[in-house]
């Protein structure tokens, strides 16, 4: 299990707690906390007999927070990834799928040690390259606290959980007369023809008096609430604050490409391949030494005889080494070699090896010109960050009691920011973040006229505010709305006006008239909608929606309305037909996408009714800490 070995290997903490808990959750639950304690023991709850210990809930937690944070960035309200907001949801989940894991158990779920493994392997956060990397992994369960033969019970638990569910969605089924039902509904077409009379020509000259836009206001106060709101002054800290004012000299540039000439290390990096058995006998490896001398091919007795799972299917092949990935006696056997030449068998923690040396490389430095744009850019990099943490340590002093952070900003040598009044709702950018939102209108930042604690949104991000305005939740003034109003009453007087003009065209239709030709007589498209489904955008979103909730006309006749939109503009519709969906007009290949859908479709219900009942049946046992 030393493919450790990779090189090039990468930072990957962060993506491995997406891809790996993605891989995890097997039903959309947070299956991998499960029955998984690794640490603190104390029971937050019992299912029938089981331990939810306080580790597992503290970790399905920070994992649900993880992924909330992942989708709002810095702008996540703070209120939404508290523990005690998120505790009672994920203990709830941690019970359900205690539940479903149990009744896997009892239906004789079991997965083989080569599904589990294949499973492991194939989670991309333990990959480098597309490749699995054992190193990559046994750093993640570290982090974790998890062990390499705990884990793997944790998988298979889950895959036994998923192959539960997959046991109850997969024998759902549907019949094709509630298929033929669906169709007949989702896939109706109707044909109708509509003109538009718009209401914009209308309201220049639509006259409203101030008597009717006070009565107006006066019975719909309710629509001009406004809540609580602040303006502030802020003061926004981050390296790149400072890094556009910092210029780097050639010299600097220069001196710093000679330091890294200085310590370049001409490094020599061999490429190694290995056969490891964990546990060996000397049958084994009297059996592979004699295949190894009879000259047969290296990269596939590894393929046969390995145990490494991350390495064995490349033919052993483990990366490159500098001489400090490999264990001590792996290395200095590595070393020995020459390119193509095979060791004897090396002993270390992980088991027995046979190593082949690849190949070798030396490295050469880079010049100057190669170098010159990627120093600089470090040199200032380094330089704003030192300039950001000075300014970090000295802005709570310098804002504390301030009576407005003019001065600190001016002191620190960055802009002063400014906001209108925000509600708690509607702030952008950085006003947008939970903790700037909660600072703004807490107490003593609102309403003492006190200057916030720094806030740090992450390690290079900090803010300090100040409230420079407040407005009390009340209703607006009637001049603040006044507009509003106005636009309302006006699209209200001139389409009761357009009503009137409507009603008369759908008379005439009524009594014979050539829609055609009464709509040309009146300065109007006609438009025809023929095969016209559900659904469309806008205004054409509210008149298909008209049209299909009216009656199916008799045949030979039309059915008429007369409605009003959002925006005021009256339509006049005349329904011709209407047919309803056909599943034998679809293809053969629709038909059975459809029936494949509709019985998921009865598969998750079916699921979610064994979930419930199973979560009803089981004994639930909340110690205190868990309530």
């Amino acid at each position: 299990m030393l493919q450790s070995m990779r090189d090039n290997l990468k930072g990957t903490a962060a993506i491995i707690v997406a891809a790996f808990f993605g891989f995890i959750m097997v039903i959309g639950g947070i299956d991998f906390f499960t029955g998984a304690s690794g640490g603190a023991t104390d029971a937050v709850a019992e299912v029938n007999g089981e331990k939810i210990t306080n580790m597992d809930l503290q970790r399905a937690i920070q994992n649900r927070r993880s992924m909330i944070m992942s989708q709002y960035g810095e702008d996540v309200p703070a209120d939404l990834i508290s523990d005690e907001q998120l505790r009672e949801p994920v203990l709830r989940q941690l019970i359900s799928t205690s539940v479903m894991r149990q009744a896997a158990q009892e239906s004789g779920m079991v997965m083989s040690t080569a599904a589990v493994n294949k499973a492991i392997t194939d989670i991309p956060a333990f990959q480098v390259n597309g490749t699995f990397n054992t190193q990559l992994y046994r750093d993640a369960l570290r982090r974790m606290g998890y062990s390499t033969a705990s884990f793997p019970q944790i998988v298979e638990g889950d895959l036994s959980l998923q192959q539960y569910a997959d046991s109850v969605t997969a024998s759902a089924f549907t019949t094709k007369e509630d298929a033929e039902q669906i169709v007949a509904a989702s896939m109706e077409e109707r044909d109708f023809s509509y003109v538009v009379l718009p209401v914009q020509e209308l309201l220049a000259s639509t006259d409203v008096s101030d008597a009717e836009v006070e009565q107006y206001y006066q019975a719909n106060q309710s629509q001009y609430q406004r809540p609580e709101q602040v303006a502030v002054e802020y003061i926004e800290l981050t390296p790149e604050v400072f890094a556009s004012n910092i210029d780097i000299s050639e010299e600097d540039v220069r001196a710093q490409y000679d330091l890294e000439l200085a310590n370049f290390g001409s490094d020599l990096r061999r490429r190694a391949a290995h056969i490891l058995l964990e546990d060996a006998d000397q049958e084994k490896l009297n059996e592979i030494q004699v295949k190894l001398d009879a000259g047969e091919d290296f990269a596939e007795l590894a393929k046969s005889y390995s145990e490494d799972i991350g390495s064995r299917d490349e033919g052993g092949d483990l990366g490159f080494t500098t001489g400090d990935v490999f264990p001590q006696a792996f290395e200095e056997a590595l070393a020995s070699l020459e390119v193509g030449q095979v060791s004897a068998p090396v002993t270390t923690d992980s088991g027995t090896h046979f190593i082949k040396l690849l190949e070798v490389e030396e490295s050469e430095p880079p010049v100057f010109e190669e170098r010159k744009s990627a120093i600089e850019n470090q040199l200032r990099t380094a330089a704003a960050e030192r300039e950001f943490l000075d300014a970090l340590s000295r802005l709570a002093d310098l804002a504390y009691n301030a009576e407005s952070l003019a001065g600190p900003a001016e002191e620190l040598g960055v802009s002063l920011q400014t906001s209108g009044l925000f509600s708690r709702s509607n702030g952008s950018g950085v006003l947008a973040n939970g903790q700037v939102v909660e600072a703004a209108f807490s107490p003593e930042v609102m309403e003492d006229g006190n200057t916030s604690d720094v806030l740090n949104l992450n390690n290079e991000h900090s803010v300090v505010l100040r409230v420079t305005d407040s407005k009390p939740a009340g209703i607006y003034p009637l001049e603040e709305v006044r507009e509003q109003i106005v636009d309302v009453l006006k699209r209200d007087k001139a389409s009761a006006q357009l009503a009137q003009k409507a009603e008369s065209l759908k008379e005439s239709l009524a009594s014979g008239g050539d829609f055609a030709e009464l709509a040309q007589e009146q300065g109007l498209t006609l438009e025809a909608s023929d095969k016209t489904r559900r659904g469309g955008f806008g205004e054409r979103a509210e008149i298909n929606s008209k049209a299909f909730s009216m009656p199916v006309p008799t045949a030979g006749s039309e059915e008429l309305a007369v409605f009003a939109v959002s925006n005021g503009n009256q339509i006049v519709l005349a329904l011709r037909d209407v047919r309803p969906g056909d599943l034998s007009q679809q293809s053969k290949e629709q038909r059975r996408a459809l029936m494949q859908q509709l019985a998921s479709v009865n598969g998750g219900a079916e699921l979610a009714a064994i979930r419930r009942y199973l979560s009803d049946q089981a004994k639930v046992e909340l110690s205190s800490t868990g309530e």
